[in-house]
């Protein structure tokens, strides 16, 4: 694994855990719904402009995504 994707990793784990302390969640129950609903993938793709901004932003741009599924749906 090269340093560029040990950085997408973390990533998506500081996403998970920031998602899971702001929603009173387990990382568990985040990283399911991350799968089930395809954030993992989506972080891992936004990563260059992600990744240049802080970790609140992220959890907000996934905030975003889900809200707009929901409200899609």
């Amino acid at each position: 694994m090269n340093q560029a994707e040990r950085d997408m990793n973390l990533m998506v784990v500081e996403a998970i855990e920031g998602y899971a302390y702001n929603h009173k969640l387990t990382a568990k129950e985040v990283y399911e719904l991350f799968s089930k609903k395809g954030i993992i993938s989506l972080l891992r793709s936004q990563y260059q402009a992600l990744h240049t901004q802080s970790l609140e932003e992220s959890i907000y741009f996934v905030e975003d995504v889900l809200r707009r599924e929901r409200n899609d749906g």
